[in-house]
């Protein structure tokens, strides 16, 4: 049961959609300039979400976290949440450097799951980056999560997230050793979309 006081509350989550709204433009600011520069587009899709109060108070009851404001920003840090979707696995790494670039935010905390895949298969770039939100009297930091991904990536990430939602906590070893080497699979797809999209580079470089 939710024990913050609905006021405290709705002013946290203030914060939360105005890092979200700035960061939406930051984002598109960078990649647009990346885009000028380059004369190609490494994006895809960009999805972006406002974690909701059930999940948020979920997260903390999973953890052992009694339903407080200061352990809603202390523990939960996908609150703010994007997923850039590319094409090649270069794009990943282009895209993280992008945003590494920006001066308008500070890099928290990042995770190469491409690099060191989760137990799972589960791979993805993870940067937690703390967004400056400028209030009437101070300037406060709120932590947002991107994740930057392949398509690949993302449809296998799509399906594990709906399988685990339909099967019950304790997942079959079978289906989990499916899932990795769908994985694996994934990663030489991957692999060689981008030895064709090097390939593809050299002719049009040429010209």
């Amino acid at each position: 049961m939710n024990q913050i006081n609905p006021k405290e509350w709705e002013g946290m989550l203030l914060k939360y959609r105005f890092a979200k709204t700035m960061l939406e433009a930051e984002l598109e600011v960078l990649l647009k300039e990346y885009e000028y520069k380059n004369q190609y587009n490494p994006v895809e899709h960009i999805k972006s979400r406002l974690k909701s109060e059930s999940s948020i108070l979920k997260k903390l009851e999973d953890k052992g976290y009694e339903p407080k404001i200061e352990n809603v920003e202390k523990c939960v840090h996908d609150i703010v949440g994007f997923r850039i979707v590319c094409s090649f696995l270069s794009d990943v790494y282009d895209i993280v450097n992008i945003i590494k670039s920006s001066k308008n935010f500070k890099i928290k905390d990042e995770s190469d799951y491409i690099a060191n895949p989760k137990d799972t298969g589960y791979t993805s770039y993870h940067l937690n980056i703390l967004v400056p939100v400028h209030l009437e009297e101070r300037l406060e930091y709120v932590e947002a999560e991107i994740q930057i991904r392949t398509v690949a990536m993302d449809f296998w990430a799509s399906l594990d997230h709906k399988l685990q939602y339909k099967l019950p906590k304790d997942i079959p070893v079978y289906l989990q050793r499916e899932m990795l080497s769908c994985s694996d699979e994934i990663k030489i797809l991957d692999a060689k979309m981008q030895h064709l999209y090097e390939i593809v580079k050299k002719y049009t470089d040429k010209k």
